[in-house]
């Protein structure tokens, strides 16, 4: 019995000893919670042990280890560390999504109603979007650009134009990215000055973000926002692709593998704007077309090499046939102010104008990634840029009057003709060298850096603008005066053809510093010299966030933003120590993002976003703008301004339906410091006091859904014309207002979208219609200021389109 007894306890110990030393598997892959793409090389670490791995080429990892309690620590460079807890008895798997930092530093992270890869919910930063967001919010045609007036922070009030404005600065403030490289010309229609469409195919796109203020150091030059698009690598799995027909234009997308380890995605646009002018009967005279072409060639060396190419070309050409205005001859009675004339005076004038312009933009850039390990990445890129802007424009004017009475010996005639020339082919090249190393060189700690280096190389030819006048004329102090007057202004203020270049260099080093699990700080500068203008800039910058509780979080950001001038901003050509130098906005920005509701099982969340901004501006270039919209810079540094504003974003997102709320309000005014005649601060051109934007995505059942949009902003400011009599000559003319003294009148908008999904010869299809200005409301975007055919002032306010239907149709296949 007693030996029983021991050989019992004896088998108990042995089970026991083998249980213990039993080991089990953990899997599982490690997504990036934005867009839930594998991360490679991100690091999988069991805490307290020497267990640990690295994820292959599709985010997998497996470690084995012995059962009992663990904590896992997943960390990747860029990343927020996650430590989860797991309890080991049997084989695990883990699907770990990290978070990026910028994000959190940035945005607010809400969940999407729509399911990712297995029905993984995915997150998504609120001022992000995605391909099949972008195509519902625009009219017309998928407009990357137009579909980013739609967030917080955002102002515009032209539904042709996809230029925007964020927190009171202009489209020229906003850094625009792709894959990480610039991109200096994103629009289409440059000749049209307000209406404009982007370049870019929505169909490419994996995500979009939007940074309205105080963005971290590694993105310079620009003193508003950032705007970073993300285009995927096409399909390793099989080649496929998609077309679609719009209102405007026609565009298709292929992709697909390129062996097994790499793969392209290739999209091509053509515009047939001038057909549907035509058809609707706007400016038949016009002819406007565009196309542009863009890709991404990756390929993966090896698990830790990737190289990627990506290309874009887009063209605009227009062209306005000759077109000759016979202004109305009339006739009537004509009194001087002493009455020492009475008769009557007959008025003859006619235009005829011509003009053609080519514009086009071409980038290609050649990326290297290289995961040196877990804790350290480094990128690499070379990328050239070249922009070609020609101009040509003839216009002449003739005008005559004819006095006739009966006091004077002969009748008083004059006639002018006025020749105009407009020649300007500019070319604008760049070709820029950058690197940028991240390191996590701590689960507590990392840093990121990077350098650049930029030639630009500036020609423009043919530059003068011509005015050939002649005057005839058989006044009583002149008789029978026939005189021809020529003059030339050079659009530069020192020379006429140009031929110059010049460089740019950057670096920037970030602090990131993760306190806990709340709190994230990146403490940053960046250096930027342009050797045009010998201007050497240093700007400091700080982000914070701060996790409060599980569904609130704290953000706050400060830093120096410095933009060196662009082309049409500089006072000279060539590198020089007086040229006009960089603006400067200093950004103060605090605010929070709060999920109401949140139900994962369900997908549904209601999230609340503030933010509170202040910026001072100094050294900025002062312009104007033309009644057509087209902007005129000062190219001195002559004003100093401010912005204030606050933004709201509510978005809320259930099971068939989802949508969001954006209200802004803002305040921005500017004061001239050279020449001031004025003395006091006026209201800047993007001064919009209020902006509303709301968005709603309706699932209708039976594969039918409905996007409606709705926006509404309080008028831009402009500079009115003031009627003056002239009791002299006993006529009235028109001058010039206080600086944007005036208010446009408020624009609003609400637009329609009915969507039909379907199958097509087994393709997934789809067609839909479109209506923009649903109720038809009168918008104004400028004034026109003239005389009536007796002489009196006339304003005629131009109006931006009605009520306008647009279909569509796509297919992929």
């Amino acid at each position: 019995m007693e030996m029983l007894t021991r050989l019992s306890i004896i088998s108990l110990l042995v089970c026991y000893s083998t249980l213990c030393a039993q080991t089990f598997k953990i899997t599982g892959i490690v997504r990036d919670a934005s867009t839930m793409e594998p991360l490679v090389f991100a690091s999988a670490f069991v805490v307290g042990t020497q267990q640990g791995a690295v994820t292959d080429d599709r985010g997998n990892f497996s470690i084995d280890i012995p059962s009992g309690d663990y904590q896992l620590q997943f960390s990747y460079v860029g990343y927020k560390t996650s430590i989860v807890p797991v309890s080991v008895h049997r084989d695990t798997h883990f699907d770990i999504a990290l978070k990026s930092i910028d994000i959190l530093l940035q945005d607010m992270t809400v969940y999407s109603s729509q399911e990712a890869n297995g029905g993984t919910q995915q997150e998504v930063s609120a001022l992000s979007l995605q391909s099949q967001t972008i195509s519902s919010i625009t009219s017309m045609t998928a407009d990357v650009l137009r579909s980013v007036q739609m967030l917080p922070g955002v102002s515009n009030d032209n539904e042709l134009s996809a230029k925007f404005n964020v927190h009171g600065g202009d489209f020229n403030e906003n850094l625009v990215l792709v894959d990480g490289m610039q991109v200096y010309e994103p629009y289409h229609i440059k000749e049209a000055s307000n209406a404009s469409i982007g370049i870019f195919d929505a169909d490419m796109i994996k995500r979009m973000d939007l940074m309205t203020g105080g963005f971290t150091a590694r993105y310079g030059d620009k003193m508003s926002s950032v705007l970073s698009i993300d285009y995927r690598e096409g399909s390793r799995d099989r080649v496929q692709g998609s077309a679609s027909l719009g209102m405007t234009d026609a565009d298709a997308l292929i992709e697909g593998p390129i062996g097994s380890n790499g793969s392209f995605i290739f999209g091509a646009r053509e515009s047939y704007t001038q057909l549907v002018m035509r058809m609707l009967n706007i400016s038949p005279g016009l002819h406007i077309s565009f196309y542009d072409a863009q890709g991404v060639l990756a390929y993966q060396l090896a698990p830790q090499h990737k190289l990627s190419l990506l290309f874009i070309r887009a063209g605009d050409l227009f062209r306005q046939d000759p077109d000759v205005d016979f202004g109305n001859s009339y006739t009537y009675p004509f009194y001087t102010s002493n009455h020492a004339y009475t008769g009557s005076l007959t008025q003859v004038w006619n235009d005829t104008s011509e003009q053609h312009a080519d514009y086009y933009s071409s980038m290609i850039a050649l990326q290297s990634t290289d995961v040196i390990s877990s804790e350290a990445v480094l990128k690499s890129e070379i990328s050239y840029y070249d922009q070609l802007e020609s101009e040509e424009a003839v216009n002449q004017n003739r005008y005559s009057f004819l006095f006739h009475s009966d006091s004077l010996q002969n009748d008083i005639f004059y006639r002018d003709t006025v020749n105009r020339g407009y020649d300007n082919d500019l070319r604008i090249k760049t070709l820029e060298f950058s690197s940028s190393y991240d390191m996590q060189m701590l689960p507590i700690y990392g840093i990121k850096a990077g350098a650049s280096y930029q030639r630009i190389f500036y020609y423009q030819d043919q530059v003068n603008e011509q005015t050939i006048a002649e005057f005839t004329n058989n006044g009583n102090q002149y008789p029978d005066t026939s005189y021809t007057v020529r003059g030339e202004n050079s659009i530069s203020n020192e020379f006429g053809s140009i031929d110059a270049q010049s460089f740019k260099v950057a670096g920037y080093l970030e602090n990131i510093f993760q306190i806990g699990e709340q709190t994230i700080l990146n403490v940053g500068g960046r250096v930027d010299y342009f050797d045009i203008d010998k201007d050497l800039t240093w700007s400091p910058r700080i982000n914070l966030a701060y996790k409060m509780t599980t569904d609130l979080t704290l953000r706050g950001a400060w830093g120096y933003y410095y933009q060196s001038p662009v082309y049409e901003q500089l006072e000279y050509s060539t590198p020089s120590d007086t040229n006009t130098k960089s603006q400067l906005a200093i950004h103060y920005v605090i605010g929070g993002d709060y999920r109401i509701i949140s139900d994962e099982e369900d997908r549904d969340f209601l999230t609340l976003k503030v933010q509170l901004y202040h910026k001072t501006y100094s050294d900025l270039i002062s312009s104007t703008v033309s009644p057509s919209g087209r902007v005129y810079y000062s190219r001195k540094n002559d004003a100093m301004g401010r912005a204030s504003g606050a933004d709201l974003f509510l978005m809320y997102s259930i099971p068939g339906f989802s949508g969001w709320i954006s209200y802004s309000y803002l305040k921005a005014d500017q004061k001239l410091t050279l020449n001031d005649t004025l003395g006091y601060y006026f209201p800047r051109n993007t001064d919009q006091r209020h902006t509303l934007a709301i968005v709603a995505d309706i699932d209708l059942g039976k594969a039918w859904s409905m996007n409606v949009r709705a926006v509404y902003g309080s008028g831009y400011p402009y500079t009115p014309m003031i009627a003056v009599y002239n009791q002299t000559y006993d006529t009235w003319t028109w001058e010039l207002g206080n600086p944007n003294s005036a208010y446009l009148p408020a624009y609003k908008r609400i637009d329609a979208r009915v969507t039909k999904d379907f199958t097509l010869f087994d393709c997934a299809s789809s067609v839909f219609l479109d209506v923009s200005n649903l109720f038809d409301f009168t918008n104004v975007q400028s004034y026109d200021y003239g005389f009536d055919n007796n002489g009196y002032p006339q304003i005629r306010a131009e109006k931006l389109f009605p009520t306008l239907p647009s279909l569509g149709f796509s297919v992929k296949f």
